[in-house]
Order: structure tokens, then C-alpha cells, then sequence
């Protein structure tokens, strides 16, 4: 949890002058500027709506956020080597439950958490490589300062950049979903998981 207090602290945080005409999803440093600033942008617009309809929000991290994260990379890559043992209908299942858990878990955080300042380290030499890692400094009002790091993956038949895992301080997002649901598939089977997320969802709802 704490590793998306930190996405999405990241996300609220850039002004609106990072803003690009278009994004440039063949670069990864524009990939990061766009989310921000788009999802940014879209929660000041729709604010009254957002106190009104609190279940909103997961509409927005729908539309501006989640088409920039590679989720089905990160579901797989979760479940690792137990994958070859899955039928696609169970490959599909745990892709939609560990989005919607996603969604979920962004949206129960994401208006806990005021403006910082942030500072992304653009990154150079990204041409030909299949992933890369941009580092970000965050500061708080305190001048406490945050290192994250987010990892992209390049989709080599389409071109495009996304986000498929975020590193705080060290700490690794995928990592952490890995060495907390990678066990339990190995002993009870990814469908006693699937229903695992299932009930995790259920109780962001009530």
C-alpha cells in the first residue's frame, strides 16, 4: 500500500506546465510527464463531481491512468513460472482481478494526499533498450525527500512506453505483489488467488 501512496503522490503532484500538445508515447521521459499532468489536470476539473460521486475516481484512474501501465506485464510476471500451468480463461480471470484491485487500491488513496513538488530526471539514452528505469525526486512541504524510480517496458511491435512497475525508496511495487501472491499460487492454485482478489475488491466497495 504504501508503494501506491507513492504513484499517486507522484501523479497529483506535477503543474500544469509539464503539459505536452500531444504525448510522445515512443519516449518514456514524455510517457511519465503525460500521465501526470493528463490524471492531474482531470482531478481538478471534475472535483465537484469527485466529492459527490466519490466512486468516480475509478472512472479517471480508468481513462487517464491505467493506459499508461503495462497491467497485463505485471499480472504475469506476478504469477511467474506457475503460468505455463494456467488455462488462458485463468490467465484472463487474474488479469481482471488484479487490475480491478489495482483501480481499487489507487482510488481508496488517491484524495489522501496534497500537491508536492517533484523533480523527473529525464533520461537519455533510452533508444534500443526494451526497459528503463526514470528516477524521480519527490519533496514534501517539510523538504523531506522521496526516491522513486519508475520502470518502463517498450512494446516492440507497437513502440509504446508504459509504466510497469515503481520502486520507492527501494522498494520494488512488483516485487512486493510477487513475493506476496507468487507463494499462494504455487500451494492453493491461481484460482483460490483469483478468489482471494475478488474478496479484496469486494471490501474496497463496502
Amino acid at each position: 500500500m504504501r508503494l501506491f501512496i507513492y504513484v499517486f503522490a507522484f501523479l497529483y503532484s506535477l503543474s500544469f506546465s509539464l503539459i505536452a500538445s500531444e504525448s510522445d508515447i515512443t519516449n518514456p521521459n514524455q510517457v511519465l510527464h503525460s500521465v501526470s499532468t493528463t490524471t492531474f489536470k482531470r482531478l481538478n476539473d471534475e472535483k465537484s463531481r469527485l466529492q459527490s460521486e466519490p466512486e468516480y475516481i475509478k472512472v479517471i484512474i480508468k481513462e487517464e491512468l491505467i493506459p499508461f501501465f503495462d497491467y497485463k506485464y505485471t499480472a504475469y510476471s506476478v504469477v511467474g513460472p506457475n503460468l505455463k500451468n494456467t488455462t488462458p480463461e485463468q490467465r484472463e480471470q487474474f488479469v481482471d482481478a488484479f487490475l480491478a484491485y489495482l483501480i481499487n487500491a489507487y482510488g481508496h488513496i488517491l484524495g489522501k494526499y496534497d500537491q508536492q513538488s517533484l523533480l523527473i530526471l529525464d533520461i537519455n539514452n533510452f533508444k534500443g533498450k526494451k526497459i528503463v528505469s526514470i528516477p524521480v525526486r519527490m519533496t514534501d512541504n517539510n523538504g523531506q525527500v522521496t526516491q522513486l524510480d519508475f520502470k518502463l517496458r517498450n512494446n516492440s511491435k507497437t513502440g509504446e512506453w508504459k509504466v510497469f512497475d515503481v520502486i520507492a525508496e527501494g522498494v520494488s511495487m512488483l516485487d512486493t505483489k510477487k513475493s506476496e501472491l507468487r507463494p499462494l499460487i504455487q500451494k492453493q492454485g491461481i484460482d483460490e488467488v483469483i478468489k482471494l482478489l475478488l474478496e479484496k475488491n469486494s471490501e474496497f466497495v463496502s
